[in-house]
């Protein structure tokens, strides 16, 4: 009977496996900056930190976001304050005139003659509580634009630790697949031999160079994705292409396992409820969620405002010469302080309106507010379940790698699967395979 030889999997059998490993890499990435602050991995992340909040364009966009958020504080500050306007007008005029008298109508003609007319005004808000609710408004918008900047500053960490992870994810996966075509292409050579001693078969030839074939596909996609994770950290890091090979080998080593990893995954506070409750204080996306209450809560006074009468105090000075035409050739100057009151009587029923869409919106920010934190908190219940599992999966892939890999190297017809299977126990190959 012909000798049978066991045969690999191809790469995509262990394509479960690579995702676990993605997720222990991004554990450890997490762990180099807070564990290992002083190795050169870590300082490497935090120099393509630096150079992606100057050059990552989603991070440029949120500050002009947040540049042009806090303006509406300036604005609105300024409706309280002084206002002073000037008016200036110099022309030259020809007037036809005709007055009814009793002996009948008088013509008078006046040609070429200059008119001048200037004012100065200074007002003075002394009760406005649209504006003053407009204010308030404005400080809400303005530290909602400031936790949103907080907040994306926190998503370009992720999202550059998970480029990083991605990337060593890729690397190993490239490496796993080149190591499965050798193998694969081992196998096909101890194949054709035995076919040719006639201890072999044709079908386990060809079979063998279809899965020569299936792995070097997976090779070429893993190399893709290598490529698309270079192409990802140069977009968000400004770094030439000349950068790639050291960015490279610096995250791969960054993200390599330890054995009891989990051991050394930390946690700020002792129990779910004390890290609800941190995140629910702390967590910007949740402070920049109150702070959009709190703005449409000044929307709705801003608009109950409006059945409100307001009041300014002002002073002016005017000169005038021949600004009218029953008064030409005559000069006037005045000078004028007052108090200025305006009182609302009747709009047609648009403040009430906007009252009520004003109390609409604020009822949907503060419903998206209860489910934000309604949100977080089951996240935070699933990652109590959950934390667990991931420290016994962190331990069991730490050791199980480095093991396969090295039983993978030692015995090269022994299957993938087996080596993967028993490197946690130190087994030897399976009987009848070397």
């Amino acid at each position: 009977m012909p000798t049978r030889v066991a045969q690999a999997p191809a790469a995509v059998g262990y394509k479960p496996i690579l995702k676990r490993l993605a997720a222990g890499m991004i554990a450890s990435l997490a762990l180099s900056t807070l564990i290992l602050s002083q190795d050169a991995e870590a300082e490497r992340l935090r120099t393509d930190f630096d150079r992606a909040l100057q050059h990552d364009p989603e991070f440029q966009s949120a500050i002009a976001q947040r540049d042009a958020g806090v303006e509406t504080l300036e604005q609105a500050r300024a409706q309280l304050l002084p206002q002073a306007s000037s008016n200036l007008q110099r022309s030259q005029n020809n007037t036809d005139s005709r007055t009814q008298t009793l002996i009948g109508p008088s013509d008078r003609s006046f040609s070429n003659y200059p008119a001048v007319s200037a004012s100065l005004q200074v007002r003075q808000a002394l009760y406005r509580p649209k504006a003053w609710a407009n204010l308030a408004q404005g400080k809400a918008q303005a530290q909602y634009a400031e936790l949103n900047l907080l907040a994306a500053r926190q998503d370009l960490a992720t999202r550059l630790m998970g480029i990083h992870a991605e990337w060593a994810a890729a690397g190993e996966a490239l490496a796993s697949a080149q190591a499965s075509v050798q193998l694969q292409m081992r196998l096909a050579e101890q194949l054709q031999q035995l076919y040719r001693a006639g201890d072999g078969t044709r079908t386990d030839v060809e079979v063998a160079k279809a899965r020569i074939v299936q792995a070097q596909s997976a090779a070429s996609e893993a190399s893709i994705n290598v490529e698309n994770s270079r192409l990802a950290w140069m977009q968000m890091t400004g770094q030439p292409g000349d950068a790639f090979a050291d960015a490279q080998a610096s995250s791969v080593q960054a993200l390599r396992l330890r054995e009891h990893l989990a051991d050394d995954l930390p946690l700020m506070h002792a129990s779910s409820e004390r890290w609800q409750e941190a995140a629910r204080e702390h967590n910007p996306v949740l402070r920049a969620q109150r702070e959009a209450l709190e703005s449409a809560r000044q929307e709705v006074r801003k608009a109950q405002s409006e059945h409100l009468p307001a009041a300014d105090l002002f002073a002016a000075r005017s000169y005038s010469k021949s600004a009218m035409d029953n008064t030409i050739g005559t000069e006037f100057r005045t000078a004028q302080v007052g108090v200025q009151i305006s009182v609302p009587i009747y709009a047609g029923g648009a403040v009430n309106s906007m009252i009520r869409q004003a109390q609409a919106n604020a009822r949907r920010v503060e419903n998206e507010l209860l489910a934000s934190t309604a949100r977080m908190n089951r996240k935070g219940e699933a990652s109590k379940r959950s934390r667990s599992s991931l420290m016994l999966r962190s331990k069991a892939w730490a050791l199980v790698f480095p093991r396969a890999w090295m039983k993978i190297r030692q015995c090269s017809s022994c299957s993938m699967r087996d080596a993967i299977w028993h490197a946690p126990m130190r087994a030897p190959c399976l009987p009848g395979h070397g």
